[in-house]
């Protein structure tokens, strides 16, 4: 299938406290990568030559929603987004086509680059008490044909593909582990404190990273988000929205004024990329 021309994506991202924390801990980050070239001497004119291919080679989406009962939950969600950025762009293979030979390869190092972050956080003097700059991180690269989604935690990565929305990640909460083992329904972890609590997290004694690697369409539309939105708007409120069409802006403002509606109990991030279709 065509891969979407740069000039198609179109993608967005916004963050907000919500109507009861005083402080946002969520944190995001969207970003495309380029082929670079920084030109130190030359017999011709160096500004005849761009610096930057004006060709996108893949997206970064990521979310890290700080465990919102710590005073460091701001600052870890940041520095691990930071850290994990800053070593993905140091690698080179994403600014190429996706191999199917080296598919694992990549997926590795980019598990490797948040176990490297989940330590940063972890290291002596970074926070106050052990755990307390913790934090969920979700992470999608789009690298055509491929889309690689490294998670942690409870936010969570959606591909919108054909009218069907499909969750790709999976909470590490207690909920989700008791659902897992047969002790809860899904219908009761919906209404259980143990929703919302993480047995996973960046910074956390305990991680325990999802490595998720699948195909991309042209018409797929991408979408990470915190619990924050989540817990007031469920999949099929967000599949019945993305159905209806519009800019990733549009959307994104009306799903998260849509969980302030309904209280905005906590910080709220969405993201979401698409290519119209033809």
């Amino acid at each position: 299938m065509q891969r979407p021309l740069p000039s198609e994506i179109d993608v967005f991202g916004l963050t907000h406290a919500g109507k009861v924390r005083p402080t946002n801990a969520d944190h995001f980050l969207v970003a495309n990568f380029y082929r670079a070239m920084k030109v130190h001497a030359s017999s011709i004119d160096p500004g005849s030559f761009a610096r930057s291919s004006t060709y996108s080679r893949g997206y970064l989406f990521l979310v890290a929603d700080g465990v919102g009962a710590f005073s460091q939950a701001a600052e870890g969600s940041a520095q691990a987004i930071q850290t994990v950025a800053q070593h993905i762009l140091d690698m080179s293979e994403l600014c190429m086509q996706s191999e199917p030979s080296r598919e694992g390869e990549m997926a590795e190092r980019l598990r490797t680059f948040v176990l490297k972050a989940h330590e940063a956080l972890r290291g002596e003097g970074r926070a106050e008490t052990p755990g307390s700059n913790a934090t969920t991180f979700t992470m999608m690269i789009t690298n055509w044909p491929r889309l690689f989604v490294i998670h942690v935690g409870d936010s969570r990565a959606y591909r919108f593909r054909r009218g069907k929305l499909q969750r790709l990640t999976t909470d590490q909460t207690m909920a989700q582990a008791m659902i897992d083992s047969g002790v809860m329904t899904p219908e009761a972890a919906e209404a259980t404190h143990w929703k919302h609590v993480l047995v996973s997290a960046l910074g956390s004694p305990q991680l325990e990273p999802e490595v998720i690697v699948v195909d991309a369409e042209r018409t797929d539309q991408v979408l990470l988000c915190s619990d924050g939105l989540t817990r007031h708007v469920s999949d099929a409120e967000i599949e019945q929205r993305l159905l209806t069409g519009g800019t990733s802006e549009a959307v994104c403002h009306e799903l998260l004024n849509l969980a302030l509606d309904r209280g905005g109990m906590d910080n709220v991030t969405v993201l979401l990329g698409q290519a119209p279709i033809k």
